[in-house]
């Protein structure tokens, strides 16, 4: 087998990412943080092109199309307060960015 058929399998890292928010919250409740801003909106969007998907790749915020979004996502229980921090954050620095 040569190296352009092989084939790395990435490990799932969402429960390292909830770990992290849980924590990041935990000392940043508001999600004041751009890069926790981002691990929240990187676990919690629906798929590539959408604005949370956006907001956590590359950084670009478009806070009316992010806050839709948020507003239609169904969470279970423990993640709502992910949806709360990210929604002040977005609309804390939406006119920033």
């Amino acid at each position: 087998m040569n190296s352009s058929t092989i084939t790395h399998a990435t490990p799932d890292q969402s429960g390292t990412a909830r770990q992290l928010i849980e924590l990041g919250l935990a000392l940043d409740p508001e999600a004041r943080s751009e890069t926790l801003a981002r691990l929240i909106a990187a676990s919690l969007h629906e798929g590539p092109g959408t604005a949370l998907e956006r907001f956590a790749s590359e950084g670009e915020l478009d806070a009316e199309s992010t806050l839709r979004e948020l507003n239609d996502l169904r969470v279970p229980l423990e993640q709502e307060g992910w949806v709360d921090a990210l929604g002040r954050h977005i609309l804390a620095t939406g006119s920033r960015s």
